[in-house]
């Protein structure tokens, strides 16, 4: 008898630093800047970990009339994911287009724009943390200097001061922010977008 997991709520973020949401005018999926605080309302509920490939139904907050589609969740490597039209040889997608940007099923090969990051809802936390000043107060343990709010990047990849910090690879780091209650504090060891040793970071949670 196989064993069952509780379903976890999860977010998911774009290529570019966007994450998907819920248009109520077309009833569908759109694509809206990560804001702190704020949760999108478009998500899936999912067992974790993660037993891929598996089926994925997303569940808008507002319920509205239009069908969604069933997608199979693919291993997109390095903590990613791919969104297979259930049943086609079609992808989901979040395209560049000017203003908003563009949410659509037609990409027959999975490339950049077809990567998406799950975030639970602690992930969501940690990046509201590190992105707003009076949240948190961010220190460079090496040098003693107050670092500035995490920039959001494409590809995942955002910069903390410098240090271009790979968001899949730091998920659990994130997480840990995440959870931080207030009046505490936590150093955490970034991994790097290069070899070079984690970057340090002594994160502090004001009352």
């Amino acid at each position: 008898m196989s064993q069952t997991f509780p379903k976890t709520q999860l977010w998911f973020m774009d290529w570019h630093s966007r994450v998907l949401d819920h248009d109520p005018i077309s009833d569908y999926f759109s694509p809206t800047p990560f804001q702190p605080g704020v949760y999108p309302g478009m998500s899936a509920l999912i067992a974790l970990p993660l037993n891929l490939p598996c089926d994925i139904t997303f569940t808008k907050r507002v319920s509205m009339p239009r069908p969604l589609p069933v997608f199979e969740a693919q291993d997109a490597e390095k903590g990613l994911l791919f969104f297979q039209l259930k049943g086609h040889d079609k992808f989901l997608k979040s395209a560049p287009v000017p203003g908003k940007g563009e949410i659509t099923t037609d990409a027959s090969i999975p490339k950049n724009w077809e990567r998406f990051l799950p975030m639970t809802e602690d992930v969501m936390r940690g990046l509201s943390t590190l992105l707003t000043p009076q949240s948190a107060s961010l220190i460079d343990v090496a040098t003693g200097k107050v670092l500035p709010p995490i920039k959001p990047g494409a590809g995942f990849l955002w910069s903390l001061g410098e240090t271009p910090l790979p968001l899949a690879a730091n998920i659990q780091n994130i997480e840990q922010i995440g959870r931080l209650p207030a009046r505490h504090e936590a150093e955490i060891s970034f991994i790097r977008n290069d070899d070079q040793p984690p970057f340090r970071v002594h994160v502090r949670r004001p009352s």
